[in-house]
């Protein structure tokens, strides 16, 4: 089960290989040729030496690719006379493949269908995929419905709504969806989960949705078919014990019957602690952070909270259009790092490219965790500070002036303010909008102070 395993978490890290390859067109060769306009074909008896890259609308292969190939199109047709001697990547509304293929497939569509001979593994996503051809590795997919009339020399892996196994797996098989129907030879281990299937659920293509293509019907839960062979053992997990046909498992038959997930509510008093614990370490989470500002920046900490207390409408203001320039940034900043990336990887800058787009996935990533940090506690501590202080100067205390008491008593009060069911949520957000509004108060009154130079 551990080899099993091992295979589910080749489907995640494949198929998000697969849409950088095909999305972001990181292809990762030196040597390549490129093919592209409204229709692309490679004719019989024409062969491609190098690695072929093809973005084009419709892409048909009758000859022969001594390296990889990758191809973004709607429509990918690969014909029984083709010979691809690496790895196909694919992606397009429709892909077919009834020639030679000596690598792996990669794949992802709506229709995805698969005649021809594999040499290893095939992992696919989409809506319809068909495995009707002879392939001597994995299979492993996901999506709505996949059929196997073929063969497949090692394991199958899918996860989806159903399936249908009517050819031959070399080794083992595992599925998770609402129904799977074998009528086929499986040389391995079965384990299946349909614990989760419903009577009467989604029918051969969804109804508000057309132009999906149709798929077989397959009953909700594990069926098992007279004709139907598993070498090895069986273990299922379902609402019901199914009946098996005699002779059908030769190993064990291991059956776990599903349990839904109770939601267990707990007492009044549990949730009333928990909520109290929770409040608390949100309190000593703004002390901490705030103590470290007073600590290594306690003059403009206290300017921050000082422009907000002088200028709270202003600075509440300010903040909104703060957060709002700042998701207009990220999003500008997000489609100049695709646009240069891309622009580079059409210059055959490959590592250059790819630089360039980390650079600016990580520019994104830093500028989300700093808004995150500023919006949970630092605008916060600037809000606790105007928040104690005013109440110390309505009381005509001497402490209103100091560092520590307006901060202490700001954050306490505060904290209890946020705890109100609902309207604490959004004096939370006020309080997160003032603090970004004084921060850009203050950035405006040190820009105001730089003189201006004269010639």
């Amino acid at each position: 089960m551990a080899h099993l395993r091992a295979k589910w978490l080749k489907v995640i890290s494949s198929i998000v290989a697969l849409l950088l390859i095909l999305g972001l067109s990181f292809y990762p060769a030196l040597a390549f040729e490129g093919r592209g306009g409204e229709k692309v074909v490679i004719e019989e008896g024409e062969t491609i030496d190098d690695d072929l890259f093809v973005s084009a609308r419709e892409f048909i292969l009758k000859g022969k690719v001594k390296g990889d190939l990758a191809v973004l199109a709607q429509k990918v047709r690969i014909e029984k006379t083709a010979v691809v001697e690496g790895d196909i990547y694919a992606a397009g509304q429709t892909v077919e493949v009834e020639g030679k293929v000596k690598g792996d497939i990669y794949a992802t569509g709506q229709t995805i269908k698969l005649g021809g001979e594999v040499g290893d593994d095939i992992i696919a996503a989409g809506y319809a995929l068909s495995v009707a051809g002879k392939a001597g590795g994995d299979f492993i997919g996901a999506g709505f419905s996949v059929e196997l009339p073929g063969s497949l020399g090692k394991d199958f892996l899918f996860f989806g709504y159903q399936a249908l196994l009517a050819g031959e797996v070399g080794r083992n098989a595992r599925f998770a969806g609402n129904g799977i129907k074998i009528s086929g030879r499986i040389g391995g281990n079965v384990e299946v989960d349909v614990g989760e299937a419903e009577e009467g659920g989604l029918p051969p293509g969804f109804p508000f949705y057309s132009g999906l293509p149709t798929v077989p019907f397959v009953p909700p839960g594990l069926t098992l078919e007279e004709k139907a062979r598993i070498d090895g053992n069986l273990r299922y997990t379902a609402r019901e014990e199914v009946s098996i046909p005699a002779g059908v498992v030769r190993g064990k038959v291991e059956f776990k019957k599903y349990e839904p997930p109770k939601r267990v509510t707990p007492p009044p008093r549990v949730r009333a602690i928990r909520w109290g614990l929770e409040r608390f370490r949100y309190l000593v989470s703004l002390l901490i952070v705030g103590a470290i500002m007073l600590l290594a920046i306690p003059n403009w900490t206290r300017r921050m909270a000082d422009n907000l207390k002088a200028k709270p409408l202003p600075s509440l203001g300010w903040g909104i259009v703060v957060l709002v320039a700042f998701a207009f940034l990220i999003l500008v900043v997000g489609v100049i790092t695709v646009v240069v990336s891309l622009f580079l990887r059409l210059l055959t800058l490959s590592s250059l490219a790819r630089w360039s787009f980390l650079t600016g996935f990580m520019a994104g990533a830093v500028g989300f965790l700093s808004l995150g940090l500023s919006w949970v506690y630092i605008t916060r501590v600037f809000t606790s500070i105007a928040i104690g202080a005013a109440i110390l100067q309505a009381f005509k205390s001497q402490a209103a002036s100091g560092r520590w008491w307006p901060f202490v008593l700001g954050v306490v009060v505060l904290v209890l303010v946020t705890s109100i069911p609902i309207l604490g949520r959004l004096l939370s957000w006020l309080a997160s909008l003032a603090g970004l509004g004084s921060f850009w108060l203050w950035a405006r009154e040190k820009s105001a102070e730089v003189p201006a130079t004269g010639a």
